[in-house]
């Protein structure tokens, strides 16, 4: 039943995530006022995965904090 659970859950947002990234490019500075579009939608992904990293690192090591500060209480 967890599984079935999880597996609604990641669809859910991977549909979320369709919605909302074809919405976004990334772009970088080529002059004066203009930008050049590096990635449009699903493609921004690779430019961003050490920022995406980084959040996940930060994301495990709250939980690990908050779990030990948790467990340490009950004894």
């Amino acid at each position: 039943m967890c599984l079935l659970i999880t597996g609604l859950l990641a669809g859910l947002l991977l549909l979320y995530s369709d919605s909302l990234l074809d919405q976004y490019a990334l772009v970088i500075p080529a002059g004066e006022g203009e930008w050049t579009v590096v990635a449009l939608g699903w493609e921004i992904l690779p430019w961003l995965w050490p920022l995406l990293l980084v959040v996940a690192l930060l994301t495990f090591g709250i939980t690990l904090f908050i779990a030990r500060r948790f467990t340490r209480n009950k004894t």
